[in-house]
């Protein structure tokens, strides 16, 4: 397993995915690291990586529990539109920024999903930087605080939930990573999510 190291003596850009992971671990303090921290660490890209995260839990079996994926969609949609009104950082409350996880168990991810976030980050890359400007943020965090509330009335079904979670995670990882390419799939994704609606309500 590769050391973490410092954000800032990798490689801009060249391994997004894998760089939130390493900047968790070097961001340790007494072994433990807070979201107060990555929230700093991540810096103005802050936003997607919770995207990210966000939207795995409630598209995956971690959210089985009836309003799981719900409560993880109010709190998706109270960030977007935190993104809409134009705050760089997202704003969240002390007693959330205190919650950490451990370094080991940090360490232990990285080595358990090292070939998979290697995989992913091979197929995204910093490219059609037009699509990841200002006013392409601005559209993607109004698309994912629509997402956030579509969730609420899909959790009834974990399967069709799974749809506006995982286009949740595309914005995420454009946001991320720059990618201009994964934005606008992003964007096509939103029409799947509204036609599964339209079927399925």
């Amino acid at each position: 397993m590769p050391e973490a190291t410092h954000p800032e003596t990798r490689r801009n850009g060249e391994a997004p995915l894998e760089e939130i992971v390493d900047d968790a671990i070097a961001r340790s303090e007494d072994g433990k690291v807070t979201l107060g921290a990555l929230l700093r660490a991540w810096g103005d890209r802050s936003y997607g990586p919770l995207f990210i995260i966000l939207g795995f839990i409630a598209g995956t079996p971690l959210a089985v529990v009836p309003g799981a994926a719900a409560v993880v969609g109010v709190i998706i949609a109270v960030l977007g539109l935190q993104m809409v009104i134009g705050l760089k950082h997202p704003w969240l409350p002390q007693a959330a920024l205190r919650q950490s996880v451990t370094e080991e168990n940090l360490r232990k991810m990285r080595e358990k999903t090292e070939p998979t976030l290697r995989f992913l980050d091979r197929l995204i890359t910093e490219r059609w930087v037009w699509a990841t400007g200002d006013a392409m943020r601005r559209c993607a965090a109004i698309f994912v605080m629509i997402l956030g509330v579509v969730m609420v009335p899909f959790d009834v079904a974990p399967f069709i939930v799974a749809a506006p979670s995982w286009t949740v995670v595309l914005f995420g990882v454009a946001i991320t990573a720059r990618d201009g390419l994964v934005m606008v799939v992003a964007l096509a994704a939103c029409l799947g999510v509204a036609w599964l609606g339209f079927s399925a309500f």
